[in-house]
């Protein structure tokens, strides 16, 4: 552990520090270990930075495991922007952390001794105890400070009324299925008496908000409801004054970060559309005059997946973090002459962009294969990116970690692809190795620089001697339109034989044993798993994650089907439905070919591929003779939240691998609470 690791944690009072005298001693010099899944999912992330307005310090949260509560829990920190005197601030759960104009104060949201729910607390930059603002009745989020910091705005439902909450208490709550109840709200409380009200709110959903710096007029969004089908409903609003609200944008898509310029006469949103029309491309950036008008697409054409945007200082450029394949960089758009050039380019995953008030830094994150993350400062004039924390500048002494590097080739039918290939730990050229394939999930997403997510584990396949391969497949992100568009008509139109295409380019190098393949993924990844299982057998092993099987059942059942029906032209009810697209492409019609012993993994409740497909898969496998096996995850939806769900998900994945690929025990990982336990 570095002496900068151990000053974070002694100044977040994590740690009681020696007399001077005992760090004089020498120092026992300990050699990089492999990691095991303990490690793997108790590793400490840092995320969510917010600078200050002044510029002095950085707000950010970490990511503190508590295997006691078989929770992470997010202590807020605060560290100078020169990284200096680390200190944590307030100990968690805590969230949503935002800085008062003045950079003297912050406000989060966190549920304490004697809260019925989450609420909102001001706490001092320089130390003190936090102070609880008022009294919520449903859960905040997004606050947002007003330009005086006399109030804070933030987000949170409509609490029941009587009637229905006394309905509730009864347990006499038949409600309707998906029908509205308590409505999104923005709020205002001031922080001089406590007192909360609603500032908009109506028979819609307010899904997001941005204030200008004069705090005259807000721009919201909102939508007709809450469901994820509604989205593309979604418009955005302004209001200004006492005057009714001026509704500002109206069409087929979703307007996702809306944010005022800082003159307030535009605003910026990003949209899957292209020529005013919701379109199967990649989210571009879009400008908006307030006054009225159309909204103007910015830098057309560029083939990258624009994920978060925000203004310049000056509001003559909008700063983009944008997926570029198998990276996540930060580029500035002109908003006059629509060029754009780099801020931060590299084999990293950046993004979470917030400015000084002066607009002369940015502050951002970013993750790499060699750092979990950390947070970075750069001047948007010169770029030039600054680390600022170190949280887990250690990492590498600590632990072995494998190369990853990124690849391409090209498809037997001429597409150009790429992908990321993690290397065994001890790597030797000229021999062939094990092979996992993992999918991404979206599938409208790709896959970026990352060897720490516990959902691929790669540090530990790495030290069983297994090589990775992730590929970046027609029908996801950071390519290009037309390749976004591999999907439409046909899921499996190329997506699968992109993924082969990827093996057999690395058996074609002599990297990997063709006779010790393995194959897994989440989500889409499980989708993709639960086909390629169908079309080969070259597998050993296969692990599913909260994947599809039946694409007619998945698609009404699950909680959204919008962008689906594009794969399959028409929803799949009807005398018109393309039920050819449906069955052609479900893994469910093809299972009599599967032989590889396939594991299944999902959440009980998961609404997003509900676990019911997963139990399909599994009941067909077992009658059809396939060896395979199924845990549902109790209290968990699509993607697992509690610790000791994380580690089973690591620990049953790596067995089944191990056993089966490399013909090997595998020894599990306890909690560091559990090792006495007994089953």
């Amino acid at each position: 552990m570095t002496l900068s690791r151990l000053a974070a944690l002694a100044a977040g009072g994590l740690l009681a520090l020696a007399a001077p005298s005992a760090w004089s001693a020498p120092r026992t010099q300990v050699a990089p270990r492999a990691m095991t899944a303990v490690d793997l999912v108790g590793l400490e992330k840092l995320s969510d930075p917010k600078v200050s307005p002044d510029g002095r310090f950085v707000l950010y949260s970490v990511g503190r495991v508590d295997w006691k509560a078989n929770a992470v829990q997010d202590d807020l920190w605060r560290v100078g922007l020169d990284g200096s005197d680390p200190r944590r601030m307030v100990e968690g759960p805590a969230s949503g952390a935002a800085w008062a104009p003045d950079g003297e104060r912050f406000a989060f949201v966190a549920k304490r001794d004697g809260d019925a729910g989450r609420q909102i607390y001001v706490s001092p930059i320089d130390g003190g105890e936090a102070r609880r603002i008022g009294k919520v009745r449903t859960s905040p989020s997004s606050l947002r400070w007003s330009p005086d910091g006399s109030a804070i705005y933030f987000l949170a439902a409509a609490p029941d009324g009587k009637s229905l909450a006394k309905r509730k208490r009864e347990k006499d709550d038949m409600l309707s299925f998906e029908s509205p109840q308590g409505r999104g709200r923005l709020w205002r409380i001031t922080l001089a008496d406590g007192k909360a009200e609603p500032v908009i709110e109506g028979e819609f959903e307010v899904e997001a908000f941005d204030l200008p710096a004069d705090g005259k007029a807000i721009l919201y969004r909102r939508a007709p409801s809450d469901l994820l089908d509604d989205n593309p409903k979604s418009e955005l609003w302004i209001k200004e004054g006492k005057g009714a609200d001026r509704r500002l944008t109206d069409n087929d898509f979703q307007e996702s970060t809306p944010r005022l310029s800082p003159d307030g006469r535009s605003a910026l949103f990003l949209a899957t559309a292209e020529n005013g029309r919701y379109g199967t491309v990649n989210p571009n950036l879009f400008v908006l005059p307030v006054a009225g008008g159309a909204p103007r697409e910015l830098a057309h054409g560029l083939p990258y997946e624009i994920e978060d945007a925000v203004w310049s200082a000056d509001g003559r450029e909008i700063y983009i973090t944008a997926t570029t394949g198998v990276r996540r960089e930060l580029f500035a758009v002109d908003v006059k002459s629509e060029a754009v050039r780099p801020l931060a380019r590299g084999d990293h995953a950046a993004g979470d962009v917030t400015l000084t008030r002066d607009g002369k830094t940015a502050v951002f994150f970013k993750a790499s294969a060699t750092s979990p993350g950390e947070i970075f400062r750069l001047d948007p004039a010169r770029p030039a990116p600054v680390q600022v924390t170190h949280l887990n500048d250690d990492v590498a002494e600590r632990f072995r970690l494998p190369r990853q590097e990124a690849i391409q080739w090209t498809a037997p039918d001429g597409q150009a692809l790429e992908g990321l290939v993690t290397y065994p730990l001890d790597y030797q050229p000229g021999r062939r190795y094990p092979l996992i394939v993992q999918s991404h999930g979206g599938p409208r997403s790709s896959d970026v620089f990352n060897i720490f997510s516990y959902g691929r584990f790669n540090p530990l396949l790495a030290a069983k001697g297994v090589m990775t391969l992730s590929v970046n497949y027609r029908g996801g992100t950071g390519y290009g339109d037309a390749f976004l568009q591999g999907m439409n008509a046909g899921y499996f139109r190329y997506a699968d034989k992109d993924v082969l295409s990827g093996v057999d380019n690395l058996i074609a190098k002599g990297l990997v044993d063709p006779d010790r393949l393995g194959v897994m993924g989440w989500s889409a990844g499980g989708h993709m798993t639960n086909r390629l299982i169908t079309v080969t057998d070259r597998f050993k092993a296969a692990s599913s994650g909260a994947g599809a099987v039946d694409w007619p059942s998945m698609y009404l059942t699950s909680d959204t089907r919008w962008q689906r029906s594009e794969w399959f032209v028409t929803p799949p009810y009807g005398s018109q439905a393309r039920r050819d697209l449906y069955v052609d492409n479900s893994p469910l019609s093809q299972l009599d070919k599967v032989r590889t012993p396939t594991l299944i993994l999902a959440g009980a409740e998961d609404e997003r591929v509900p676990w019911t497909q997963s139990v399909m898969l599994h009941r067909a496998l077992k009658a059809l003779g396939v060896e395979t096996e199924l845990y549902l995850a109790p209290r968990e939806p699509h993607n697992f939240r509690e610790l000791r769900h994380r580690l089973f998900q690591v620990n049953v994945q790596m067995d089944w691998f191990s056993k089966r690929v490399l013909g090997q025990d595998y020894d599990w990982s306890a909690a560091p609470d559990a090792k006495d336990e007994t089953d």
